[in-house]
C-alpha cells in the first residue's frame, strides 16, 4: 500500500505556457519563464498576480477535504531572484503555511537548474541544455538546494527535497550521479528529511543500485507517462494496460527491493486515441486511471501531474476536474 497519494502543484512557481496559456497570450514562440521575463513588458505585475491566484489556500483546503495529504511543489533555482528572474520566496513560504494549516506535506522539487538540465519548458528555458557542461552550473545548483533546504526545512509541512527534476537521458549518467552524491552530502548537513533523486529516464541502470547502497532516507523518482512514447501513439487501451501490467509493476517491485520508489509524475494524457463518444472516453480514462493507481500502489507513493491546468482542454492532466468528473477517486 502506498504511503504517499499526492498531486503536483506544477505551473505555479515554474511557468509552463501549456498549463496557463493566458499568461503567454500575444507572445510568439515563447513557452518558458526565461523568455517570459525577457519579452513580457508587464512581467512583474502578471507574475505576482499569477503567484497570488493560480493556487490559493482554498486549494489546500480542498485537497485536505478529499484526503490528499501530500503535494510535490516544483520550484526554480532562482527562487530568491536574480537580475532576470523574480523572487517567489515569500509565496513559497505562504504555501508552507497553508500546507501546515491543512495538514499537507510538501515535497519540494528543484524543477530548474542553471543552464537547463533537459531543454524542456519545465526546465526554465526551452531548447537549451547546458547544465551538465559547466562545473559552475552544477555548483550553483547545489548552492540553490542548500538555500532551499535552509529556508524551508524547519516547517512542519516540509516533507523533503527532490534534488533535480528530469535531468535528460542524453546526459552522461556519471555526471548526474556525481552531482547526486554531492547534493546528498550537502543536504544531509542540514536535515535528515527524505531526499529524492530522479531516475534520469534510466530507472533500471545498475549504477543507481550502487548509488543507493549507502544512503539513508532516500527515494527514487520515476516519471511514468503514456503520451511520450511513439509506440503508444494510436495504441488501443489494451496496449496501455499491457505496459502497466507486464513492465511497470515488475519494474517497481524490482527497484523497491533496494530503494523506496515514488512515481513523481503520471497522468491520463494520451496521444491520438480516438473516442467513439463521451461514455467511451470516460470508460477508457477511468480504466487507465484505475490500472495506474493499482500499479503505483505497489510503490512507496505517487503524485499526479497536475493539480490544475488553466484551460478548457487537457482534462486528462487536470486532477481536480478528473476528480469532479468521477474519473479519479474522490477520496484518498
Amino acid at each position: 500500500m502506498a504511503i504517499i497519494r499526492g498531486v503536483n502543484l506544477g505551473g505555479w512557481f515554474v511557468l509552463e505556457s501549456w498549463i496557463k496559456p493566458e499568461l503567454f497570450k500575444g507572445m510568439n514562440d515563447c513557452y518558458d519563464e526565461t523568455c517570459f521575463m525577457k519579452d513580457q513588458k508587464e512581467a512583474k505585475q502578471k507574475l505576482f498576480k499569477h503567484y497570488e491566484t493560480f493556487i490559493t489556500e482554498a486549494d489546500f483546503q480542498y485537497l485536505n477535504s478529499i484526503g490528499v495529504k501530500d503535494v510535490r511543489l516544483p520550484v526554480p533555482w532562482w527562487f530568491v531572484g536574480t537580475d532576470l528572474y523574480l523572487s517567489s520566496r515569500s509565496y513559497i513560504h505562504q504555501a508552507f503555511k497553508w500546507a501546515k494549516n491543512h495538514h499537507i506535506n510538501i515535497l519540494v522539487d528543484l524543477h530548474t537548474a542553471p543552464g537547463c538540465q533537459n531543454g524542456f519548458d519545465n526546465g526554465g528555458i526551452k531548447d537549451v541544455m547546458e547544465w551538465h557542461k559547466s562545473k559552475k552550473n552544477i555548483k550553483l545548483t547545489i548552492e540553490s538546494l542548500e538555500k532551499i533546504v535552509n529556508e524551508f526545512h524547519l516547517y512542519e509541512s516540509f516533507y523533503g527535497i527532490e534534488v533535480l527534476n528530469e535531468p535528460f537521458v542524453t546526459i552522461d549518467l556519471d555526471i548526474i550521479i556525481d552531482f547526486y552524491e554531492k547534493a546528498y552530502k550537502a543536504i544531509r548537513e542540514i536535515t535528515h528529511k527524505p531526499i529524492v533523486f530522479h531516475d534520469a529516464f534510466r530507472p533500471t541502470d545498475e549504477k543507481f543500485k550502487t548509488f543507493f547502497k549507502d544512503k539513508e532516507n532516500v527515494m527514487f523518482d520515476l516519471h511514468l507517462y503514456h503520451c511520450f512514447d511513439d509506440k503508444l501513439n494510436d495504441a488501443p487501451l489494451e496496449k496501455h494496460l499491457e505496459l502497466i501490467t507486464n513492465k511497470r509493476i515488475p519494474m517497481i517491485k524490482s527497484i523497491s527491493e533496494y530503494v523506496r520508489v515514488i512515481v513523481g509524475e503520471w497522468s491520463l494524457g494520451l496521444r491520438n486515441l480516438a473516442f467513439s463518444d463521451g461514455f467511451n472516453e470516460k470508460l477508457i480514462l477511468r480504466t487507465l486511471a484505475d490500472a495506474q493507481l493499482y500499479a503505483y500502489e505497489q510503490a512507496f507513493g505517487y503524485y499526479f501531474w497536475n493539480y490544475k491546468i488553466d484551460r478548457d482542454s487537457h482534462l486528462n492532466w487536470d486532477f481536480k476536474r478528473l476528480v469532479e468528473a468521477h474519473i479519479l477517486p474522490d477520496r484518498y
